[in-house]
């Protein structure tokens, strides 16, 4: 536009002899020297065609710099969801290895003392205070054995494992309905087998984990929990529903448990939403696409011990 309009304007001043006009006219002016004013023009043109160009380039460093901070922030933010991802998968192999763990020791030993307890009962007098004692430990010993069951639960469901996510989250409602006395549904629907291990996991623990804000802050007496897929290539939607006081979504503060389950989402290329419940209440809903973006490694305790 600049060039265009230059020829233009030498056009149209060959056609109109502008300058003869322009010196005639300020012939009159030769003691101020106003026809000098034409090279003081052009010398200002020139300064402020050299002022233009190193705003060009000072704006092209600037823009270089905002790309560059930008690709730096992007990878930084990559390598932070690569070790946070990759924290889940270590953590998911050492709830594997401490349940195992309790399983075998701490459970084992439980049931031994309790029948121990039991056998000293058995043959002590009825009257006698060591079998009041024994008594005692064996009901501590089953008492102790059941919160260690519960502590594997939490851990490593076995249901998860044994009957899959269907199974694992039926059996969650159910625990779950016993200890705080709300009505827990599960409605399950679709192709929902052979989802895999890191989509099982996932969806497990978000479900635990909405369950476990339920009885902390929603005060509500009745809770479902949707998981559909319409086919083999559909998308997984998880959908936990409480008629609780509710809440606005905005407002919602992002602590651990929150950030864990948006993590777990994300690393399945899916995501994690929060809003009305048409119960109520709160709704907390997780999309997981059919095939993930990224195969996260979940490691084996035989991977775990290796590195």
């Amino acid at each position: 536009m600049i060039a265009a309009a230059a020829v233009l304007t030498f056009l149209v001043s060959s056609r109109t002899e502008l300058y003869e006009s322009l010196h005639t006219a300020l012939e009159r002016y030769e003691g101020f020297q106003a026809d000098e004013l034409v090279f003081v023009l052009l010398s200002l043109l020139a300064g402020l065609a050299v002022f233009s160009l190193l705003r060009w380039r000072e704006a092209r460093r600037e823009l270089l710099s905002r790309i560059s901070a930008e690709r730096a922030l992007q990878r930084l933010a990559a390598r932070n969801r690569d070790l946070a991802q990759t924290l889940i998968g270590l953590q998911e192999a050492e709830r594997r290895r401490i349940a195992h763990e309790l399983h075998d020791h701490f459970g084992q030993s439980c049931n031994a003392i309790r029948i121990d307890a039991v056998f000293l009962c058995k043959a002590l007098p009825d009257d006698a205070i060591e079998q009041a004692a024994a008594s005692r430990i064996a009901d501590m010993a089953d008492e102790l054995y059941q919160t260690v069951r519960g502590l594997l639960y939490e851990l490593r469901p076995a249901a998860l494992d044994s009957l899959g996510l269907v199974g694992a989250l039926q059996s969650l409602c159910e625990s779950w309905e016993e200890r705080t006395e709300v009505s827990c549904a599960l409605l399950p629907s679709g192709e929902l087998s052979d989802l895999g291990e890191q989509i099982n996991i996932a969806l497990f623990r978000i479900a635990q984990e909405s369950l476990s804000n339920v009885v902390k802050h929603a005060r509500a007496s009745h809770v479902r929990i949707s998981l559909r897929r319409e086919s083999e290539a559909g998308p997984i939607e998880l959908e936990i529903e409480d008629d609780g006081v509710g809440h606005d979504a905005a407002s919602v503060r992002a602590g651990l448990g929150w950030l864990g389950m948006k993590e777990r989402a994300s690393m399945l290329g899916g995501e994690l939403t929060i809003g009305q419940s048409r119960l109520g209440g709160v709704m907390v809903r997780c999309r997981i696409p059919a095939a993930p973006r990224s195969e996260q490694r979940i490691y084996t305790e035989t991977e775990q011990e290796n590195r």
